[in-house]
């Protein structure tokens, strides 16, 4: 397709769409990130995620929709200030505020494959989110949306890194579309910047405070993640209780983490709130939430007419209450005098009376350590 085409489709998504960055890249397999995935997932980093371990899949996008031409990259801006959470209420990451994302970006999604449906018939196209078995930020570097930061999280020297993305596989052949807005911008800060051929580019440079800012150490080397270590892994993936060794790290995040993006000079000099009607909404869970109230859930119904239609139902109330009750033990630890009387009651209680025995079993846990 001539590369008109690709503008065209530019000019819709980001217009009416309401997308923020858009792209289109060849479906090539990536052979190098192939190999740090295999690579990744050998040495057990990935934890229980043993979705990634299908590396094949994962690599290859004709796995997901033969004949594969092109990929349509879409990044949407989710980004919203906030400020301290109150002691006795537990953190819930930005992406997580509102309603699932992966809903949001289907809707958009099914609209952008619409359109080229009708615009040009005869070609199959499948749309992806993060749940689908895709290197996304592979095809998103490709398509010129950002960098990879020392975090693993790609960046967009203009935007910061909270922005989403969502894809659309094709058999079009498309002329490929980088981000035109392309990273020359950068922040002020020198150490977020990198020299190549004495010109200032888009990179990390010497700057480490995501690595530095990370509670857990997650971040083992630039660009290398231990996800069992990641607070977002531990409060999300697993699910069993958070080990000892971070209970006190995690503080009172009680849904992902959103530290090694706070710190970032890109963020602090270039993120700004979202405009996409669907990230403006009331929020369902909202930034902070009352440990009591998480607490006092007591069946998956209740958990339900509570968060429904929100990322919060990905860990499902055994998940939120187990992180609950660590953010519940580090608020007792830290401030006795105010949540001791609030909070170990509804310790006791879940240690007691609960329908879930893993529950029950994490909650005499936490019991025995604050009250020897």
């Amino acid at each position: 397709m001539p590369p008109e085409t690709s503008r065209q489709l530019r000019e819709f998504v980001i217009g009416e769409l309401g997308a923020d960055l858009f792209g289109i890249c060849s479906a090539e397999i990536d052979l190098p990130a192939a190999e740090n995935l295999r690579q990744f997932t050998s040495e057990g980093l990935q934890g229980e995620m043993h979705y990634l371990e299908n590396h094949k899949l994962r690599s290859d996008p004709a796995g997901l929709l033969p004949g594969v031409q092109s990929v349509l990259v879409l990044g949407i801006n989710y980004y919203r200030p906030k400020l301290p959470t109150p002691a006795g209420q537990g953190r819930v990451a930005r992406y997580a505020w509102g309603r699932d994302y992966h809903k949001i970006f289907q809707k958009i999604l099914r609209r952008l494959i619409t359109y080229l449906e009708e615009n040009y018939p005869g070609h199959g196209h499948r749309l992806c989110v993060d749940s689908a078995p895709l290197m996304e930020k592979v095809y998103a570097r490709r398509a010129g949306l950002g960098f990879y930061g020392k975090n693993g999280v790609l960046i967009n020297s203009q935007l910061g890194s909270f922005f989403l993305l969502g894809e659309v596989l094709t058999t079009l052949e498309l002329a490929p579309l980088t981000w035109p807005a392309t990273d020359t911008a950068s922040p002020s800060s020198s150490t977020a910047t990198s020299a190549v051929s004495g010109a200032r580019t888009p990179g990390c440079g010497t700057c480490t405070r995501c690595l530095d800012a990370c509670p857990t150490a997650a971040l083992i080397a630039p660009g290398r993640m231990d996800a069992r270590r990641c607070i977002s892994y531990l409060t999300i993936e697993n699910r069993a209780a958070i080990p000892a060794e971070f209970s006190r790290a995690c503080g009172n995040l009680i849904m992902g983490c959103d530290i090694c993006q706070e710190v970032c000079p890109y963020n602090l000099a270039h993120a700004r709130p979202a405009s996409h009607r669907e990230f403006t909404a009331r929020p369902i869970a909202g930034d902070a939430i009352p440990l009591e109230e998480i607490l006092q859930i007591s069946d998956d119904r209740q958990f339900l007419e509570r968060f429904a239609g929100s990322p919060l139902m990905r860990p499902k109330r055994e998940g939120m209450i187990k992180n609950a009750l660590n953010a519940a033990a580090n608020a007792i630890r830290e401030q006795p005098e105010n949540f001791r009387p609030l909070l170990l009651p509804l310790i006791e209680k879940i240690a007691a009376t609960d329908d879930n025995p893993r529950l029950r079993t994490i909650a005499a846990d936490y019991l025995r350590l604050l009250t020897r």
